[in-house]
């Protein structure tokens, strides 16, 4: 449940603003946290960039208050912790990687509403596996939570972008971000590198792809920890061999600056996605460990989207609709494989595939395969292997 709580911002005028803290997390290096929060009243306006704040602790004398500012920051560029444990209850990590112009944050979130899944829901639902045979533990919620779950978020605006970033700077930057995650270690966790389970929507997880690939070669210790720490992969209409672009051209512009970027991912051609589809499956197999390797699932589409339009000055969605990634796109996450074992549909559009309200029969479906990937991710990591729920 969120608190609330206030403060007075004398910069915006007199007064108190409510502030709403949904969620409070110590980020990954251990020198400071991050908070959710939203505005009570959205009549307030925007929030300030930067709040002055104070606390008192036992080191200070009656009466002193230690300084300390907070920083409001909207973007959730990089990598954000929603939810953290303490190091004994902290077995694996969730990060979720969000699409093509998209928002690390409201990409996940309910549409119009405050639910957001990853924060509100996932982190009491994804529980520590059986320990023992015939323990009467179940994978079931109101077991113990196991899971820091975290967003990975980045610029890839389709209209007026100034960028001309392609998907392999895009990887190289998550690359950094993975391989930090890997090396910190807060004062007093000792334990060893919990597996990483890496859910992605649209072009987060060609940008994945592309990162694994870049991690093939290496033999720098670091690069060999992630790869073995990466137990699961699971994607969200991923346009594997490539989407419908056509709706999206005119948004970037015949000239536009991330215009090779869109061409990229398009499903005519796609010089870097045959390249991609090529050397995935020899990275891929580098992935985890020889008793357990890395896991793959993919939920694709199979309800049609709305498309821009140039509208009142603007962009909105309320073009003629269209599959946005095919079914054999979003399918093709390991080929040669009986796609039956590691595939699923959900009849949502492209950008609701992963948007879920509470008590959201979706949700039950996607929170169940991640426990499953989670459970058998730990059990490889464990070292005496526990045995999975019944």
């Amino acid at each position: 449940m969120a608190a609330a709580a206030t403060f007075s911002d004398d910069q915006a005028g007199p007064g108190t603003r409510m502030i709403r803290v949904h969620s409070l997390a110590l980020e990954p290096h251990g020198l400071s946290q991050t908070a959710t929060v939203s505005l009570a009243d959205e009549a307030l306006g925007t929030p300030p960039r930067s709040l002055p704040c104070c606390t008192s602790h036992p080191g200070l004398r009656d009466g002193q208050e230690e300084q300390w500012v907070s920083e409001i920051d909207e973007h959730f560029l990089g990598l954000t912790t929603l939810y953290a444990l303490p190091p004994d209850d902290h077995m694996v990590d969730i990060l979720a990687i969000s699409g093509l112009g998209s928002h690390a944050f409201g990409s996940f979130k309910q549409r119009g509403g405050e639910h957001m899944w990853l924060r509100d829901a996932l982190p009491s639902h994804i529980v520590a596996p059986q320990q023992q045979p015939g323990s009467q533990a179940e994978n079931t919620t109101g077991s113990r939570p196991i899971a820091r779950v975290m967003i990975y978020g980045y610029s890839s605006p389709v209209a007026g972008s100034s960028s001309v970033q392609n998907v392999d700077d895009l990887a190289g930057q998550l690359r950094q971000q993975l391989l930090a995650l890997v090396a910190a270690r807060p004062n007093g966790d000792h334990r060893p590198q919990r597996p990483i389970v890496i859910l992605s929507h649209s072009l987060g997880g060609l940008i994945l792809k592309e990162t694994i690939i870049s991690l093939a070669s290496s033999q720098d210790s670091n690069v060999v920890s992630l790869r073995s720490a990466i137990g699961g992969l699971v994607f969200f209409g991923v346009p594997h061999l490539g989407m419908d672009i056509a709706s999206l051209e005119p948004m970037a512009g015949r000239k536009g600056p991330n215009r090779a970027l869109l061409l990229s991912i398009g499903q005519d051609n796609s010089q870097f996605l045959s390249r991609q589809t090529r050397k995935f499956p020899a990275a891929l197999e580098k992935l985890g460990s020889p008793q357990r390797p890395a896991e793959v699932f993919c939920f694709y589409e199979t309800a049609e989207s709305p498309t821009p339009v140039w509208k009142d000055g603007k962009w909105a969605m309320d073009g003629p609709k269209t599959m946005l990634v095919s079914v054999p796109s979003a399918t093709y996450c390991i080929p040669q494989a009986d796609p039956r074992n590691h595939t699923c549909a959900i009849n949502r559009s492209h950008s609701e595939l992963v948007k879920y309200a509470p008590h959201d029969d979706v949700y039950d479906l996607v929170r169940s395969k991640l426990q499953e990937i989670v459970t058998r991710a730990v059990s490889a990591a464990a070292p005496h292997p526990v045995h999975e729920a019944e």
